[in-house]
């Protein structure tokens, strides 16, 4: 059952938006098993420590804070006084990202085992999840850089599982895309670093498969220019569909998407043209981006771009 389906009785009507909107920070209904999970976790980290309070040095050093030290060093004392400092709504979620970040993808065994950790109500990422899911929290359990666990904002289930299955699936490509994934909606977004990286992710995808010249830059433009052709009309690439528009082709449509992408970086070269044109990423911007950049991965990466030549012969329609 899920809260789609379920309301509590007198509460069908919901002014408040209580129970179908996704709440930021932490919710005063999560707090308390936030804090057991947090507490859960620091267990593991102190108590796996050969010495304890040099590691509660580092949680200070690595968060950048000074948090009052407890009267001994038991585990029990230690995790208790990090969790009273960031006890406040964004320091525990700062802080719960932070504990994330811990495990990182290798350690857990990759895309899968993360997946699998995060559906499983035993293991502490799944009990994690679980407490955001229920609260109705924003943020949900993801990729945020370099292979590194940690917050990311909750995105419709489908979407989710598209993005998944193409970072998961698509080699350097997807690692990529879900550095830029994290950049978007992670914690703290950094709108021109997820563009930057949405790009790059389909350029990671595109090159192998497309034969560039010798002189030209291995970049999403010379792309482009290859599958559009001399003619502009990206005859000679398609898509593996079994019909297409008469007037439009799936090529067209391949390039119309690679150019809108490429197009809207504002920010491609240096210079003072953010402060003269007022053009730096917005967030809206780099969430489209990678949103663009999650289909495009997949098709590169898993052949769906072809040469139409070696396509099934497509029926117009």
């Amino acid at each position: 059952m899920t809260l789609d389906s379920w309301l509590p009785f007198g509460k069908q009507h919901d002014p408040q938006n209580l129970y179908s909107a996704l709440h930021d920070g932490v919710p005063e209904w999560m707090g308390k098993a936030l804090r057991a999970w947090q507490y859960d976790i620091l267990e593991v980290v102190f108590g796996s420590a050969d010495k304890p309070m040099r590691r509660f040095h580092s949680i200070e050093q690595e968060l950048r804070t000074v948090i009052t030290p407890p009267q001994s060093a038991s585990t029990l004392s230690l995790a208790s006084s990090v969790i009273a400092h960031f006890k406040s709504s964004d320091d525990s979620l700062m802080l719960t990202d932070y504990l994330l970040s811990l495990a990182s993808l290798e350690k857990l065994g990759g895309w899968e085992s993360l997946k699998d950790a995060m559906d499983d109500g035993d293991h502490l990422f799944g009990q994690l999840e679980s407490t955001l899911r229920k609260s109705g929290s924003k943020w949900t359990i993801g990729i945020r850089a370099a292979d590194r666990v940690g917050l990311v904002q909750r995105v419709p289930e489908g979407v989710q599982l598209g993005a998944d299955e193409a970072m998961r699936s698509s080699g350097h490509a997807g690692k990529r895309l879900a550095e830029a994934w994290g950049a978007a909606f992670g914690l703290e977004p950094d709108p021109a670093k997820a563009y930057g990286l949405a790009v790059k992710s389909v350029e990671d995808a595109a090159l192998p498969k497309i034969p560039l010249k010798p002189n030209d830059h291995r970049t999403l433009g010379s792309v482009i220019r290859e599958l559009n052709s001399t003619k502009y009309d990206a005859a000679d690439w398609t898509l593996k569909f079994q019909r297409e528009d008469k007037h439009y082709s799936n090529g067209q449509t391949l390039v119309a998407m690679l150019k809108t992408l490429w197009s809207g970086q504002t920010d491609r070269h240096g210079g003072d043209h953010e402060v003269v044109t007022g053009a730096a990423i917005s967030q809206a911007a780099a969430e489209a981006a990678v949103m663009l950049a999650v289909p495009l991965v997949q098709w590169f990466s898993s052949d769906f771009v072809v040469a139409s030549g070696t396509s099934t012969k497509l029926t117009p329609e």
